[in-house]
């Protein structure tokens, strides 16, 4: 793949996915990318019915102490806990720095870290960019101003999350946030099980 190519293939598009690879595909659809990906480190899976099932099993092997009561309040929580966004959901790890979670099976989001040079927002390298600049195009581009609390920052109405770009100091001031632990992710929908954003305020260089 040429340079040009690699460029369009490397581009994070909010609410679309990365380049050519599209929010709702199939995993297959996304194996011909795999050279360019990088090779697949982990694999994780969340399913509620082998959760259950591997809980009974274990209550078996102590059912002296497990009365039918304390499964059934057991097994409510699990389900609670995992609930039915959580279910059928897998991520693939890549050594690119790139992961990507998939609800049966089809695309719902992007996770990248500092491994992911190539990753860019209309040119600007993700995680080479001066913070401030590059936080502040995106939210041009976007039409959206984010939003902050602690070391977050997100465009909610574009399921787009920064983490450790900037810092919020006790100040309300911010500072540029240590460079290893970046990272980012962009989905299709709001995330599962997400924090309120009533607790984020708008970031105030806007």
């Amino acid at each position: 793949m040429n340079q040009l190519d690699l460029q369009s293939f490397w581009e994070l598009l909010p609410l679309k996915g990365l380049g050519p690879i599209h929010f709702l595909m199939e995993k297959s659809d996304i194996q011909p990318y795999d050279k360019i990906l990088g090779k697949i480190i982990a694999e994780e899976n969340e399913n509620l019915e082998q959760r259950r099932r591997d809980f009974q099993d274990t209550a078996k092997q102590f059912s002296e102490f497990f009365s039918e009561e304390d499964l059934k309040i057991a097994l409510d929580a699990l389900e609670e806990t995992i609930g039915n966004d959580r279910d059928d959901v897998s991520t693939t790890f890549m050594d690119s720095g790139i992961s990507m979670e998939f609800k049966t099976d089809r695309l719902v989001e992007f996770f990248a870290d500092d491994r992911a040079k190539l990753l860019h927002f209309k040119g600007m390298p993700i995680f080479s960019s001066e913070p401030f600049r590059l936080i502040s195009e995106i939210s041009k581009e976007l039409n959206e101003i984010p939003l902050m609390k602690d070391e977050e920052v997100v465009f909610p109405n574009h399921h787009f999350f920064l983490f450790s770009f900037l810092t919020e100091q006790a100040t309300g001031q911010y500072r540029e946030g240590p460079k290893k632990n970046r990272s980012v992710s962009w989905r299709d929908s709001p995330r599962t099980h997400a924090v309120d954003l009533a607790d984020y305020q708008p970031l105030k260089f806007f």
